[in-house]
């Protein structure tokens, strides 16, 4: 079977239409994304304007507190993301990505969190977050063209510990005919849309750093109203889950190994 097969078979299949709550909702998504596109308070762009978010600046003037965090965590004690998401599948093949997750769909992460408390604390100050991680891409690390989930959410990167050689080290976000080259500079940030392609490049012999997080796109109600159901949809789904389950089991077995 190949991975998009496990990927559509898993999970309970509701009665009579014999589909799992993953296929249902990938059917529904592009009406659901339109439904949100056309209650968005915000345009449908890859780049958004970073001033539309007051909250953005009071992260970037805490960037050396969370980045300090980030490099005391280290990335050997961060897991890849392919280690604790199945879901992520192809783009996670790379595992030089790792993923240490504080928050997701209105989950905390309790150990992860303690070890990081002043990123977690700011955390709490942001309206409609979804999802925050400590990301590091490792030196040759490669992120394939990929798109996101949802019109429903933005993704922001606070650069917290990026390589020297700049150019090397890159984001390309396609817009229609549009190529967008983003890089990483240490305190400074950027918003984006995931759902158009994109692909991540670390071409050099350091590591990158940053905090990713994913916010509610601001709409109006009706379109705050799908945002909450679909987003509800997916904390209770298999994909959530499983993260859960294995950053839990990361988290007892470090508490295991601890020093007494």
């Amino acid at each position: 079977m190949s991975w998009n097969d496990t990927l559509n078979a898993r999970g309970w299949k509701v009665p009579f239409v014999n589909k799992s709550l993953f296929q249902i909702g990938k059917e529904l998504r592009p009406a659901i994304d339109r439904t949100i596109l056309r209650n968005s308070r915000i345009p449908d762009a890859a780049i958004q304007d970073t001033a539309r978010f007051p909250w953005i600046a009071e992260m970037e003037a805490n960037w050396e507190a969370i980045r300090d965090e980030a490099v005391r965590i280290r990335a050997e004690d961060i897991p890849s993301l392919g280690e604790i998401s199945f879901d992520h599948g192809r783009i996670a093949a790379d595992r030089r990505w790792r993923a240490f997750f504080l928050k997701g769909y209105g989950y905390r992460m309790k150990a992860n969190a303690a070890r990081a408390p002043v990123t977690a604390a700011l955390l709490e100050r942001i309206p409609g977050l979804v999802t925050a991680n400590f990301s590091v891409l490792e030196a040759g690390g490669h992120i394939p063209r990929h798109w996101g989930m949802t019109k429903g959410m933005l993704t922001w990167h606070l650069a917290l510990k990026a390589p020297a050689e700049r150019e090397k080290c890159r984001m390309h976000i396609e817009e229609g005919e549009t190529l967008h080259v983003l890089h990483w500079d240490e305190g400074n940030s950027f918003l984006f849309d995931d759902m158009f392609n994109h692909e991540v490049w670390n071409e050099t012999g350091e590591d990158r750093y940053i905090l990713l997080i994913q916010i509610k796109r601001p709409c109006r109600w009706r379109g705050n109203l799908i945002q909450e159901i679909f987003l509800k949809g997916v904390r209770h789904s298999r994909f959530v889950q499983d993260i859960r389950k294995a950053i839990d089991r990361a988290g007892r077995k470090a508490t295991s190994s601890a020093p007494q």
